[in-house]
């Protein structure tokens, strides 16, 4: 009887052992669960605590496969590095004009650009046509990119030439002159030509016959030592040969030049400047008597010259 409760008691405790454990079991497998972690948690209860029996426990675990998860850079696609050529330019050259001259810079010249329309410009602004040198000019050409080309060249004045004087004069003559004129009505034609397109200009130089009527025919204005070169050179190209006069200066206050031309072997003055006072034959062709007594400003001879300028057997008409 006492051994029977003895078992009975064992019973019960084992009893209580095996709910204990069970409780444990299911307890860590509740953790596991929310840890994702099942194994773990069996293997942690199967722990046995020193004076506790062992029970085998079997678990069971679900694999559960993942898709791999990849993490692709965003991938940027970078055009490739271009570069757009500078704008060219073509067809600058050395420029060679004679003093006074008119220089057509853009003749000949071009400009190409990949970019766009590139534009043009000109700096002259070290050129001066007035005085014989050599000066720089530069082109600049701007594409539409903004890019831009230089291109520098020289510009060569000289002075005036016979060549370059008669090459200007030529045109104006082909239409004044015809081959069946005699020499009056060339230098008629000569004259009034002059004094239409020639407006005066108070301001002159005095360096040389040439570069005066080299100013006169590209300017179109001058002094009277203007008026008087011009005339000379059209004149002797005409066919009409002349004789170049200035003022004597005393009494005279101011300077003054005209010219002697020789009609049908006759020695006439000529002056192509044009005249605050009426002269005779408003200064064409007039006789060595008339310029004697014209004398508007009282200086006692507006035509007074020294007749040594006269080459030897000149004598103007009486």
């Amino acid at each position: 009887m006492g051994s029977a409760k003895k078992r009975m008691r064992a019973v019960l405790a084992l009893s209580r052992i095996a709910l204990v454990i069970t409780l444990v079991i299911a307890l860590a497998a509740a953790i596991a669960e929310e840890t994702g972690d099942i194994e773990s948690a069996a293997a942690q209860a199967a722990t046995v605590q020193p004076g506790e029996t062992a029970t085998e426990v079997e678990s069971t675990t679900e694999e559960i496969t993942e898709e791999p998860t990849t993490t692709q850079a965003p991938t940027t696609t970078q055009a490739p590095t271009t570069t757009i050529p500078p704008p060219a330019i073509y067809g600058v050259r050395e420029i060679h004009v004679g003093r006074y001259g008119a220089v057509a810079y853009r003749e000949g010249v071009s400009v190409t650009d990949s970019a766009g329309q590139a534009e043009l410009a000109v700096d002259s602004s070290q050129v001066n046509t007035d005085v014989p040198g050599e000066y720089k000019v530069v082109y600049i050409a701007t594409s539409t990119s903004g890019r831009e080309t230089r291109v520098t060249a020289r510009v060569v004045v000289s002075g005036a030439t016979e060549e370059a004087v008669a090459e200007l004069v030529a045109p104006v003559l082909e239409q004044l002159i015809r081959e069946d004129m005699g020499g009056e009505q060339r230098a008629r034609a000569v004259f009034d030509w002059i004094r239409t397109n020639i407006t005066y200009n108070a301001v002159g130089e005095r360096d040389g016959a040439l570069d005066a009527a080299y100013r006169g025919i590209t300017l179109r204005r001058g002094d009277c030592y203007t008026f008087f070169a011009l005339a000379k050179v059209m004149l002797e190209q005409a066919g009409i040969d002349t004789i170049g006069l200035e003022r004597v200066p005393a009494p005279a206050r101011t300077e003054h030049f005209w010219l002697l031309v020789n009609i049908d072997e006759a020695w006439y003055h000529l002056d192509p400047t044009p005249l605050l006072h009426p002269a005779p034959n408003e200064g064409f062709l007039m006789t060595e008597s008339q310029i004697a007594d014209y004398d508007p400003f009282n200086w006692g001879f507006y035509y007074k010259y020294d007749p040594v300028q006269l080459p030897y057997g000149v004598k103007p008409a009486a």
